[in-house]
């Protein structure tokens, strides 16, 4: 990172996105309107695959530096913080190449396509001492944190057993032929690695360390079909995941992961304790770390906290938080966001549950523990 930047009088730590499409990505929907919140923050640049889609991004968020190569943004002198929002498949070389360039990042998660990845980038991080984020902004809610705090409180006294059920619209049976890769056992992106990989960080962030893990995996629509192409192609990974987790706490928590839901499938995260019950909901599309997450409880408590930026979309609302802790970490050299070492370990719990689904045996704690 240039060290000017943190003297500079503007105050604020210039971000570069790979991969922003103008029209429909997820970087349009959160991490730009986050980042044109944020006031320490300044988005200065955007790459793309190509020069047209580069500089339509440029003109349509006003930013005056684009690119056609990801590489050349990472070495950008306009940028501190690299935001890696591409394809699983294609984070390793962005994000290695980042980082040797002395650039903090954010990566989307999955971190890697499978534990040597994530492993790999991690110790690189680690080596290089540049500040990481992952992006498992489900943690990062103002209503998840409180939970964790009431937790760690007793407020609801031991927590004895709970029950999570965690739905997206994706992995349907119908998807354009872009997406297809998600059907790829290798690309690392697919239900139990993304939606099960953020159910799971948010279960752990609540009610501590996970022991003991089971798991079933099931496909329950066959084939899918490319709309763009009109071709029907085998599914080969899993639209279906259930678990069982037991904490270090002791307690016992069931774990329902699913594709093809109805967009209004409400997220649920119900913990039952010795001396009372909350309960987190939610109930975006696209799986609750992409919304906003509501907290109620039979006992008193105080209310989350307010977001750190008012006003945003929901789909922005918590990514917002992930780049305000990473800023605040940088600045004062701290480390308290999940980080890539954070994201080995949890990439390391998913390889388990792949593991437990398939060979019916239950796993015990060793190195995914955090």
């Amino acid at each position: 990172m240039s060290k000017a930047s943190l003297s500079d009088p503007i105050k604020f730590l210039r971000v570069g996105i790979v991969g922003v499409n103008p029209e429909r990505s997820w970087a349009k929907d959160s991490h730009v309107p986050a980042l044109q919140k944020l006031p320490d923050l300044k988005l200065t640049a955007v790459a793309t695959r190509s020069e047209k889609s580069a500089r339509a991004a440029a003109e349509a968020f006003g930013i005056g530096s684009w690119y056609d190569n990801a590489f050349a943004l990472v070495h950008s002198d306009d940028v501190d913080i690299v935001s890696v929002c591409v394809k699983v498949p294609e984070h390793r070389d962005i994000v290695l190449a980042a980082i040797a360039a002395g650039k903090h990042v954010l990566c989307e998660w999955p971190l890697g396509r499978n534990v040597e990845e994530a492993t790999e980038l991690a110790t690189a991080a680690e080596r290089s001492g540049v500040h990481t984020a992952i992006g498992l902004q489900g943690r990062a809610s103002p209503a998840a944190r409180r939970a964790h705090q009431m937790v760690a409180d007793g407020v609801i006294g031991s927590p004895l057993s709970a029950r999570i059920v965690s739905t997206t619209v994706g992995f349907a049976p119908q998807l354009p032929s872009a997406y297809a890769y998600f059907n790829d056992p290798a690309s690392g992106a697919n239900l139990s690695s993304i939606l099960g990989g953020h159910t799971l960080d948010l279960a752990s962030y609540v009610l501590g360390k996970i022991n003991e893990i089971d798991a079933l995996t099931s496909i329950q629509f066959k084939s899918i079909h490319l709309t763009d192409t009109d071709e029907r192609i085998e599914r080969l990974t899993a639209d279906h995941l259930l678990m069982l987790s037991r904490h270090d706490n002791d307690c016992i928590v069931s774990i329902e992961v699913g594709g093809n839901r109805p967009p209004d499938t409400k997220f649920t995260f119900e913990i039952i304790g010795t001396a009372g019950r909350m309960l987190l909901t939610g109930g975006h599309p696209n799986g609750f770390q992409a919304g906003e997450l509501r907290l109620e409880a039979d006992r008193d408590f105080v209310e989350p906290d307010a977001p750190v930026v008012a006003g945003l979309t929901q789909e922005a609302a918590n990514v917002a938080e992930v780049y305000a802790q990473l800023s605040r970490d940088i600045r004062a050299s701290t480390w308290n966001v999940p980080d890539f070492k954070h994201a080995a370990h949890l990439t390391r719990l998913i390889d388990a549950v792949s593991f437990a689904a398939s060979t019916g045996k239950r796993q015990q704690a060793h190195d995914w523990q955090w």
